[in-house]
């Protein structure tokens, strides 16, 4: 993604040679990651365009499915400022944008305008959840802390992008298990003296067995963000010659896509000949620069007897973080699908095994055991914004959203059992145990 910003240099990586172009800010290298990785790794850009070819050939692939698929998270914040060493309330922030965004949870998902109706997705059921043990087996709350001596891990003389991070004899943090966690880096990639160089990247898996853990040539797997744009609650912000890009949280929502395996709605091309693979996404030119000019229709493409303008809504658009709201129900189905069929061991279905957060925010549930309902409440007096109560079989059998501090729960029609309830803020994601009797 690209973001216009006044007097700020941008650098572009076409197949790991750095150029100099005024006044942008690369927003995504995963495009240049691509191709980076296609040098060591021959076959690899072909392996994944071939990937929604494989989506499309079985009918199955696209079936929709009710199993929420509970992705293992850590996070890795890197810094050398204080600045860059984020509060764990900007990880749960982001953790919560994440949820909000895959879950069609979003507030703003009612801006999304009449005419992409017949293609607007739905709940991913895609949950992102902090690990609760690491790779050995112990206790975390999933947060990795490093400092270190590098003021930036931007490789502005070799390949362009910050593979640096992923280690730590290069002044990063080894990754865990990638073929168990979704490890994402939060470092500061800025050039000296001229500001970020890019905000993030990530690239899909290939259409092959999940990556090799222990691989150390090419790009290696996860996600890397910009520390000022990683949370919606982050306190530092991107300005350059009079303009402020808004970050929500979005730049991660962004890359997780790519990590998913979907592709800029545009293809990656300058001209309507591009093609993201997905069927249902309008065709559009590579045009957005952050605006939110919802009047461009730059290329004339039919969907459901429609020839739909530029979907700046989308979340894999270059479009600005504040119209960016929806997914299509293609590219709902398909990281669906890129889940299940490629990276089969960084989830869980069961939810049971997703531990209970405690010590983020204090919550009082009561009665526990509950008969006819429950009050859940915030006791530092935080608006909880939604609670959703799942059974043990991880199905999501009720959401409220609220805008007070408490909130009220009929459970006189549960059966009796064990619930989990899920409390969001707009600084938190809490998880606990409820207790049904009659």
């Amino acid at each position: 993604m690209k973001i216009k910003l006044t007097s700020l240099l941008f650098l572009s990586m076409a197949f790991g040679m750095p150029k100099l172009e005024a006044q942008n800010i690369q927003k995504c290298a995963s495009f240049d990651a691509m191709h980076l990785q296609e040098q060591v790794q021959p076959g690899y850009i072909q392996s994944t365009q071939n990937l929604f070819q494989d989506f499309y050939s079985i009918p199955s692939n696209r079936a929709a499915s009710d199993t929420f698929l509970y992705v293992r998270v850590v996070v890795h914040i890197v810094y050398n400022k204080p600045e860059e060493n984020l509060a764990d309330s900007v990880v749960y922030n982001q953790i919560q944008v994440l949820n909000e965004d895959y879950g069609r949870l979003n507030p703003d998902s009612v801006n999304l305008r009449p005419v992409f109706q017949p293609v607007t997705g739905v709940d991913s059921r895609i949950r992102f959840l902090l690990a609760d043990t690491d790779p050995q087996g112990n206790p975390t709350n999933g947060i990795t802390r490093t400092q270190t001596s590098t003021t930036s891990f931007f490789n502005l003389g070799g390949s362009g992008i910050a593979e640096g991070v992923k280690s730590t004899a290069s002044g990063g943090i080894d990754p865990w298990d990638q073929s168990r966690f979704l490890n994402i880096w939060v470092c500061n990639m800025s050039i000296p003296f001229i500001g970020p160089a890019v905000l993030g990247y990530a690239i899909p898996p290939a259409g092959l067995p999940n990556w090799d853990p222990n691989s150390t040539t090419g790009i290696s797997d996860g996600v890397v963000i910009q520390f000022q744009v990683f949370g919606a609650n982050n306190p530092n912000i991107i300005s350059a010659g009079g303009t402020t890009y808004i970050a929500r949280g979005r730049t991660p929502v962004h890359e997780i896509g790519h990590y998913l395996g979907l592709r800029h709605i545009w293809g990656d091309a300058t001209n309507c000949a591009g093609n993201d693979g997905i069927l249902d996404t309008p065709r559009a030119t590579d045009k957005s620069n952050s605006d939110c000019d919802a009047s461009k229709n730059t290329c004339v493409d039919t969907i459901a007897g429609i020839d739909m303008p530029d979907m700046i809504e989308n979340y894999m658009d270059y479009s600005a973080e504040t119209c960016q709201n929806s997914f299509t129900k293609d590219q709902i189905d398909f990281v669906r699908w890129v889940l299940r069929s490629k990276r089969p061991d960084i989830f869980t279905v069961s939810f049971t095994g997703i531990p209970e957060l405690k010590n983020q925010h204090a919550f009082s549930i009561w009665p526990n055991p509950a008969n006819e309902s429950v009050t859940i409440s915030n006791d530092n007096g935080d608006v909880i914004s939604e609670v959703a109560l799942y059974n043990t079989a991880g199905q999501r059998i009720l959401t409220q959203r609220n805008h007070k501090s408490d909130i009220l729960i009929q459970t006189s029609q549960l059966k009796q059992g064990i619930y989990y309830i899920e409390m969001l803020t707009p600084n938190s994601v809490s998880r606990s145990k409820l207790f049904v009797t009659h």
